[in-house]
């Protein structure tokens, strides 16, 4: 639509204002609107004014720079540039996640420098390391000291039973063994430089001489000058423990000797497990057959009715009014009467 042709339809609808009444207005603004030709070119109208004004806006101002700046915003939002990054890269180099960072293309150490100092949870090294450097001696010395303590123990461990193992099967060569430049054994004599041992079996001796203490199975203690049996602290020269009887053999004092008990506890002598003098804890001595020189001295409650020797004596141990209190030997079965006056 044209100037003019505009210029018109306002000339022809400021006629009808002025001249027509409201009903014809309304009729007349009616058939317009309903009217497909007029509608179509009030459109066409509109679009090319818009589109006319847009073209003279867009014009004056500098697209160029605007675009320039939007590109820019979203490339920093996509590589997440932060300050002290100098990003140069045409594609993506290295991605940085929570957890773990991500190399994405093959590079040297040339190409990698570090200034200060790097952590690294996980390293991979395909090429070869400059060890040419103190931190690699110091690295070295480190690994060697962690893996040599960590093996120490089980490699001694292996060692040893791999040892045994090989002298169980081949034995082992006793003339080929030395201590200090000096050979264990010469010929049957072991080497007077051994002079520690372990031995738990031997077999018969024919001399020992223990210059300390000395323990037998628990049983017998040498110890101070002094023997123990079943005691590892003897009192005197000789003790010997039976449960919780003691009997003790040593010097009582100067030129005395001591055979007895050191408790309050009785002591008997006898032949064949019988006990034939005996003494009580309140030092009450009982013998049951006393011999003096070749005379029997005993005791009965009758004459004696057995063969004694001349001069043997009987005490009467149930004497009377008589006045009997013993009988004497003067021969085989005679047996005279001792009385009191």
């Amino acid at each position: 639509m044209s100037e003019s042709t505009i210029a018109l339809d306002t000339s022809v609808i400021q006629q009808l204002i002025e001249t027509a009444t409201k009903n014809q207005i309304v009729a007349a603004v009616e058939k317009m609107i309903n009217d497909p030709v007029w509608i179509d070119r009030i459109e066409k109208t509109i679009q090319q004014t818009l589109t006319q004004s847009a073209i003279s806006r867009i014009q004056s101002i500098d697209v160029t720079s605007i675009v320039n700046k939007r590109v820019d915003e979203n490339t920093i939002r996509n590589r997440r540039v932060f300050p002290g990054i100098n990003d140069q890269t045409t594609q993506v180099q290295l991605t940085l996640m929570d957890d773990h960072t991500v190399v994405e293309n093959t590079f040297t150490a040339r190409q990698l420098n570090i200034v200060d100092g790097a952590t690294i949870n996980h390293l991979a090294v395909r090429g070869s390391i400059n060890t040419d450097n103190p931190a690699w001696d110091e690295l070295a010395k480190r690994i060697g000291d962690k893996t040599l303590a960590e093996i120490n123990d089980v490699w001694r461990s292996q060692l040893i039973t791999g040892v045994i193992d090989e002298i169980k099967t081949t034995g082992i060569e006793f003339s080929d063994v030395k201590v200090n430049g000096q050979a264990i054994f010469m010929g049957n004599t072991l080497n007077p430089t051994v002079t520690d041992s372990r031995l738990q079996s031997v077999g018969t001796l024919r001399e020992l001489a223990v210059a300390g203490e000395a323990s037998i199975n628990n049983t017998l203690s040498v110890l101070n000058k002094r023997v123990g049996v079943n005691t590892e602290s003897p009192e005197m020269a000789l003790s010997i423990w039976d449960e919780e009887v003691t009997v003790n053999i040593g010097k009582l004092k100067s030129n005395h000797a001591y055979i007895g008990t050191s408790r309050a506890q009785g002591l008997s002598l006898g032949v064949n497990r019988t006990p034939q003098i005996e003494i009580s804890e309140d030092g009450i001595t009982t013998i049951k057959k006393l011999r003096i020189g070749q005379h029997m001295i005993s005791y009965s409650v009758d004459v004696p009715g057995w063969s004694g020797t001349r001069g043997d004596l009987v005490f009467n141990a149930s004497p009377r009014d008589d006045g009997v209190f013993a009988w004497v030997c003067t021969n085989g079965f005679q047996w005279k009467v001792l009385k009191s006056v």
